[in-house]
């Protein structure tokens, strides 16, 4: 097996995906990944919609003014799925920290800072598939099994700015950088032949930036967005054999990023209830013929559409167990089989209570989603997003 093989393609080497299996979903296989949402619980359970309004989300840099006090914040997110293919039903599990958060104001200045670590796209997966080979003329059974642990992180430096008490600005610098570990191996129905095996590891790295803003022209209304060019990926390898280091880690592709613009609109009719609306797009046609070079199926522009609503139940402590309902739409990047492009729907429900004089506190997600991705390729999965916050001076300190 050439080892530049092991580039984007997944399960590309095996043909279309057999059985996806041990973690993650099969629509982690193709091009980069299964993309991330980089956001907070109380996001999650609202659809998204309010993610660019929230400083404990990564994807609005001038959402940090909404800090009043230093913030740590750490999400813990269950999968429990359902993956249906043409080979079978598999169930399956996993366990992820997708987001970390340190921010708040600047005292005495209109300006508040943040970084942030998040899941940009998982590349978690384990792909089996079935055949022969013929190595003295004989057609064998074999087994080739091809696993890939790792993905791409988002590395976040943010700083806001607060031009009025109706406006606020922001930037953000992003490093996006991570890595797959990589396995190959031909399983031989006949013991008389080795199984031979090859291991890989990719180093991914891309610098982007983004700016955003969040406005309220009126008091019960505010509109936010955002802009986020993610520059070029570049990939790097090294390839091992037994232990030993056969080809220096070398650059064997670069990936175009895209360009995503966001926008979103929060309504407050009164005390009690919030509603949100927010869409994205992103570009990602611009990697199409970078991943079918390595042997991909493609990449297409995505789309996502989110919208939620949260009440409060006592509307003088407004964190005390809200309700949080939200749903989302998303046509996915990636291609799992030529031709159709996968798309993802949610639905989403959570609270979350602040607590110590708010100087601690947790929201609850639990999500329903259901993705398909050509046919025969489906999956249905439960999502229980838990975040953690740490305000040591507690609110408004």
């Amino acid at each position: 097996m050439r080892p530049a093989a092991f580039v984007l393609i997944g399960a590309s080497l095996l043909g279309p995906v057999a059985r996806a299996g041990a973690q993650a979903s099969q629509f982690n296989v193709r091009g980069l990944g299964l993309m991330g949402r980089e956001q907070s619980a109380r996001s999650m359970a609202l659809g998204g919609a309010i993610g660019l309004f929230d400083g404990e989300s990564s994807l609005n840099p001038a959402a940090l003014a909404t800090f009043t006090t230093a913030t740590a914040l750490f999400t813990s997110s269950g999968d429990w799925r359902s993956t249906t293919n043409p080979s079978g039903t598999l169930s399956t599990r996993d366990t992820r920290f997708p987001q970390m958060l340190v921010g708040g104001p600047i005292p005495n200045h209109p300006i508040a800072i943040g970084v942030s670590y998040s899941l940009y796209a998982d590349r978690d997966f384990t792909v089996v598939s079935d055949g022969s080979a013929s190595p003295r003329g004989t057609p064998v059974v074999v087994h080739d099994t091809l696993s890939s642990r790792g993905g791409i992180d988002d590395v976040r430096f943010a700083a806001s700015w607060s031009v009025n008490k109706q406006l606020a600005v922001g930037a953000a610098l992003h490093l996006f950088t991570g890595s797959n570990r990589l396995a190959s191996r031909r399983y031989w129905e006949d013991t008389t032949y080795l199984a031979p095996q090859e291991t890989a590891e990719l180093s991914y790295g891309a610098v982007g930036g983004s700016v955003g803003f969040v406005w309220q022209p009126l008091p019960l209304l505010q509109v936010a967005g955002t802009f986020l060019h993610a520059g070029s990926l570049t990939i790097e390898r090294d390839s091992t054999g037994n232990g030993q280091v056969q080809i220096p880690r070398t650059i064997v592709g670069r990936v175009p990023m895209p360009t995503t613009v966001s926008a979103g609109l929060r309504l407050a009719p009164s005390r009690r209830l919030a509603l949100s609306l927010s869409g994205t797009m992103s570009n990602w046609s611009v990697a199409d013929s970078s991943l079918v070079a390595q042997g991909s199926p493609g990449a297409r522009n995505s789309h996502t559409v989110s919208a939620g609503l949260e009440f409060f139940r006592d509307k003088h402590h407004p964190l005390k167990y809200p309700l949080r309902v939200g749903v989302r739409y998303s046509s996915l990047p990636f291609l799992l089989v030529p031709g159709a492009q996968p798309n993802e729907f949610s639905v989403a429900i959570g609270t979350g209570r602040r607590f110590a004089q708010d100087r601690g506190g947790f929201d609850l997600a639990i999500e329903r989603v259901w993705r398909a991705g050509g046919t025969g390729y489906s999956e249905s999965a439960t999502l229980v997003t838990i975040g953690i916050s740490v305000r040591p001076l507690g609110a408004g300190q």
